[in-house]
C-alpha cells in the first residue's frame, strides 16, 4: 500500500491535488450532506410542497442565468492558470481585469432589463402555481429577490474561477459550507408564519447567504494572494478580453447545451405534470446524485492541475489520473445500484412523516442516471482541462434536440415524469463512449 501510494502521490502536482481532495471531502462534502439533510427542514418551512417545488423551480430557472456569462468564468481559469505557470505578473493583471470588467457590463445590463420586464410577466402563470396560494405580488418580490442574487452572484462568483487557477478550491468548498449552513439554521429557527411571509424573508436571507462569502473572499484574495492584482481599468486589454472570449465560448456552449439536457429537469416537470411531483424528483435525485457530488469533489481541483500539467507537457500524469479514476468510477457506480434495495428504509428515515413510497423501477432508472452523470464529470473535467471540447460540443448540441423529441414521443406513451430522467441516460450514454474511445488515442500519444 505504501509503495502503491509513492507510486501514484509523489509528485508536487499530486500533493496539491490530494490536499485539495481531502479538504474538499472535508468541507464541502459538509456542505452536501447539509445539502441533503435540509430537504425536510424546507418541507416543514413551506408546508405546501406546491410552493417548495416552486421554490426549487424558480431557483433552477434562475440559476440558468449563471450559465450565461459566456464562458468567462472557465476561461479565466484556464488562461490564469498558464499565466501562473509563466509567472507573467501583467498578464495574471490583464487577464483578471478583461474578465471582470466584461462580466460588470455583461450584469448591468441584464439587470437593467430583467428590472424593467419582470413586473409585466404573470410568474404564477409561468410556474404554474396557483394564485390563492401564492399572490402574484408575493411572486413578483421572490422571482426579483432571487434574480439579483444571481446578478450578484454573477459578478462575484469570479473569485470562485480564480481560487481554481491558483490551485485553493478548498476556499471554494468552505464558502459552499457557510452557505449551506446559514440556510439551513434559518430554516430551522424561523417559526412559519404564513406562505407569504415565509417565502419573502427566506428570498432576502437566500441573496445573504449566497453573496456575503464570496464578497468577502475577493477582497482576502486581491489583498494576500494576489496583491496588486485586482480588477483596475489601466490593465483592461482587448487582446485578453478577446483570448478569454474565444476559449470561453466553447465552454459557453457546451455549459448551456448541458444545461438544456440536465438542467432543465424541474421545469419540464412542473410544466408537464405539476410543481408537486418536482419534489418527488428532488428526492430521487438528491439520493442518487450525493455520491456523485461526492465523486465530483475529488474532480473539482483536478480540472486546473490537469490544466497546468498540459501547460508543462506532462502526459504521463494525466494519463495516470485518467486510469485512477476510471477505477474510481466503477467502485462509486456499484454503489449506486447496491443502495437501491435499502432505499424505503432511508426515505423513511431521512423525511420521517413526510415519506414517500418508493418505486423501484424509478429507483433503478436514477441509480443508471446517477452512474451516466459521475462517468460524464469526469471525462468532462478532462476535456476542459486539456481545452478538447470538440466532440463535447457535438454530442451536447445534437443531444438538446434529442431530448425535446424522446420527452414528446415518451409522454404520448406513459405519462411519468420518470420518461424526462430516461432521456437523459439515452443522450449522455453515447457521449461517455465516444469521448472514451477519442480519449484513449489521445493519451496513447501524450
Amino acid at each position: 500500500m505504501e509503495n502503491f501510494i509513492l507510486k501514484y502521490f509523489s509528485s508536487d502536482k499530486d500533493k496539491v491535488v490530494i490536499k485539495n481532495i481531502v479538504a474538499a471531502f472535508v468541507i464541502k462534502g459538509g456542505a452536501l450532506l447539509i445539502s441533503f439533510f435540509s430537504l425536510p427542514a424546507y418541507i416543514r418551512y413551506f408546508d405546501n410542497n406546491e410552493v417548495l417545488g416552486v421554490w426549487y423551480t424558480i431557483l433552477s430557472v434562475l440559476t440558468w442565468i449563471l450559465a450565461f456569462d459566456f464562458g468567462i468564468g472557465n476561461g479565466l481559469r484556464n488562461k490564469l492558470v498558464g499565466a501562473l505557470v509563466r509567472n507573467d505578473k501583467t498578464e495574471v493583471k490583464q487577464n483578471v481585469s478583461s474578465a471582470y470588467f466584461v462580466i460588470g457590463g455583461i450584469v448591468l445590463l441584464v439587470t437593467s432589463l430583467g428590472s424593467i420586464v419582470s413586473p409585466y410577466i404573470n410568474w404564477n402563470s409561468v410556474f404554474n402555481i396557483s394564485e390563492t396560494l401564492v399572490s402574484p405580488a408575493t411572486m413578483l418580490f421572490m422571482v426579483t429577490c432571487v434574480f439579483f442574487t444571481i446578478m450578484l452572484q454573477f459578478f462575484l462568483r469570479l473569485i470562485s474561477f480564480v481560487l481554481y487557477a491558483l490551485q485553493k478550491s478548498a476556499l471554494n468548498n468552505l464558502m459552499a459550507l457557510i452557505t449551506s449552513v446559514t440556510q439551513l439554521m434559518f430554516v430551522l429557527l424561523f417559526p412559519y408564519v404564513n406562505t407569504e411571509t415565509n417565502i419573502k424573508v427566506l428570498s432576502v436571507v437566500y441573496l445573504l447567504c449566497v453573496n456575503v462569502p464570496l464578497f468577502i473572499a475577493t477582497i482576502i484574495i486581491f489583498a494576500t494572494k494576489l496583491k496588486g492584482c485586482y480588477p483596475s481599468f489601466k490593465f483592461l486589454n482587448k487582446s485578453a478580453a478577446k483570448s478569454i472570449l474565444q476559449l470561453g465560448g466553447v465552454f459557453f456552449w457546451n455549459q448551456i447545451m448541458y444545461m438544456l439536457i440536465t438542467g432543465t429537469n424541474s421545469i419540464l416537470i412542473t410544466k408537464f405534470i405539476g410543481p408537486g411531483s418536482v419534489v418527488d424528483y428532488q428526492i430521487y435525485y438528491r439520493l442518487f446524485l450525493v455520491s456523485g457530488m461526492l465523486f465530483m469533489l475529488a474532480l473539482t481541483p483536478m480540472w486546473s492541475a490537469i490544466t497546468k500539467a498540459f501547460e508543462e507537457k506532462d502526459g504521463a500524469w494525466i494519463n495516470k489520473y485518467f486510469k485512477l479514476l476510471n477505477r474510481l468510477v466503477m467502485m462509486v457506480i456499484l454503489c449506486e445500484f447496491l443502495i437501491v434495495p435499502f432505499l424505503q428504509i432511508l426515505v423513511n428515515i431521512w423525511l420521517g412523516e413526510n415519506t414517500i413510497s418508493i418505486n423501484y423501477i424509478n429507483a433503478m432508472i436514477f441509480a443508471l442516471f446517477g452512474s451516466v452523470f459521475i462517468y460524464v464529470s469526469v471525462l468532462s473535467t478532462f476535456a476542459c482541462g486539456m481545452g478538447k471540447m470538440k466532440l463535447q460540443a457535438i454530442f451536447f448540441t445534437i443531444g438538446v434536440g434529442v431530448k425535446f423529441i424522446l420527452i414528446y414521443i415518451g409522454f404520448t406513451l406513459y405519462n411519468n415524469w420518470i420518461i424526462i430522467v430516461l432521456s437523459d441516460i439515452i443522450i449522455l450514454l453515447p457521449y461517455c463512449l465516444f469521448q472514451l474511445i477519442a480519449f484513449k488515442k489521445q493519451f496513447s500519444v501524450l
